[in-house]
């Protein structure tokens, strides 16, 4: 049995540190002064992100699905549909030949089920996060209710129920507060820019129309280099 949890824990903190690294590894292609440096502020920012939201992620699954078993497939299905469809418009976007743009439309909405780990496209992200992670928080929400719901009304509902959606409720806001403050204080692009202008501190607001210009521009930048 313990080794059972042994396994399990070593399992689980093996796809937390993966999708932590996973943008070191991107950008050790990139010159040094955009790379992330595996041992810094930085890294342990993404570590605590990406364990609380996949963490969260990951315990409200196992809980629902042992108690409403194959309903958990329609909030799944509900969440690839959803993805699904913000990839399709990313690669509306991007340049990519038409045999790439199909593969990743298709396969990286199963990535997004768990976190918003991947993103194909160049030029700045904080809406693509916005539309994935609100969706996941409503989804572990709405199932940690049903859940508090089915203790609430079962004589005597496992002992890891409530504590558990609660840990849920509360893990994955703290995780998009790591995301914020690696963002605004760890980036690179933030760091490079504090190099050139000390006094800037702040991500710069945007609008939806000023963010989708940047997202066009950045990757037909990236094509033509």
């Amino acid at each position: 049995m313990l080794q059972d949890y042994v396994q399990l824990a070593t399992s689980l903190l093996t796809i937390f540190y993966s999708t932590a690294t996973f943008p070191h590894r991107l950008r050790l292609q990139l010159p040094e002064d955009q790379q992330i440096k595996i041992f810094s502020l930085a890294t342990v920012a993404l570590i605590i992100w990406r364990t609380l939201i996949v963490g969260s992620r990951i315990m409200i699954f196992v809980m629902f699905a042992l108690v409403f078993q194959s309903w958990l497939f329609a909030f799944i299905g509900f969440h690839y549909f959803l993805t699904f469809t913000l990839v399709f418009y990313q690669m509306h976007l991007s340049d990519l030949p038409l045999s790439k743009k199909i593969v990743y439309t298709l396969i990286t909405p199963f990535a997004y089920i768990f976190d918003f780990c991947v993103n194909w496209l160049a030029g700045p992200s904080r809406y693509w996060y916005l539309i994935c992670y609100v969706s996941m928080y409503i989804e572990n929400v709405l199932m940690s209710g049903l859940l508090l719901w089915y203790a609430s009304t079962t004589p005597s509902p496992a002992w890891y129920m409530v504590p558990g959606c609660v840990s849920v409720i509360v893990m994955f806001p703290l995780g998009v507060l790591a995301q914020l403050a690696y963002y605004y204080n760890w980036h690179p692009s933030i760091k490079s820019k504090q190099t050139i202008r000390p006094q800037t501190t702040r991500l710069p607001r945007m609008t939806w129309s000023e963010y989708h210009t940047g997202v066009v521009k950045a990757n037909d930048t990236e094509l033509k280099n």
